[in-house]
């Protein structure tokens, strides 16, 4: 049977959905494939450039038409698509953190991102650092939600009990609180547009 490259992608989102980042090899796409491991290697050379592709894949589900008018709000919206189409696999933070895939579908995600905060008059360099502020927060937080946690102990209320963290014990209350990351997400995304341009 001739393969294409699609379906060692979709062989290869096969395999991170049934056994995550940490054991995705192109020896297991093969197998998912049922496929000899040079049909999939004469695509994907190697696992990083697999990874790669796959971040680039997923950053190029992020829909940047059909956008909000106003510009801040245009960067909120792309925001919130970028963590949704990472969540929407296993490790998918994690995957697209690993990589630098300076390909079509990231760079137009990252024109989106910078040309809206220049519409809305953040500066030239506040509008690269703020783009990269997003990105990394955005990715930041996906990982910690798909990273499996306990929720916060009772040691963590006495340590607060002791006095050594006087700050963190004014706030004790609201960090152990369940807050979702939903809740997490939109209010950094709006700490971060909150400050005016230039």
């Amino acid at each position: 049977m001739r393969w294409t490259p699609d379906d060692v992608l979709d062989a290869a989102f096969a395999t991170l959905e049934a056994e995550g980042l940490e054991k995705l090899s192109l020896r297991g796409v093969a197998r998912t494939l049922g496929a000899h491991l040079n049909s999939v290697s004469w695509y994907v050379k190697t696992k990083q450039t697999l990874i790669e592709t796959m971040a680039d894949t997923i950053v190029g589900t992020v829909a940047t038409d059909d956008l909000p008018a106003d510009a801040v709000e245009r960067v909120r919206t792309v925001a919130h698509r970028y963590r949704a189409a990472m969540l929407a696999h296993r490790d998918g933070g994690r995957l697209v953190a690993g990589t630098y895939a300076g390909t079509g579908k990231t760079l137009h995600l990252a024109d989106t991102i910078v040309g809206a905060l220049l519409e809305a008059g953040y500066p030239e360099p506040d509008a690269a650092r703020l783009c990269w502020a997003i990105v990394y927060f955005t990715l930041g937080l996906t990982q910690e939600e798909q990273t499996p946690a306990g929720t916060p102990t009772r040691e963590f209320g006495q340590l607060l009990e002791t006095g050594a963290y006087p700050a963190l014990a004014k706030v004790g209350a609201q960090l152990m609180v369940a807050d979702s990351f939903d809740a997490r997400f939109g209010y950094g995304v709006d700490a971060l547009l909150r400050t005016p341009p230039g």
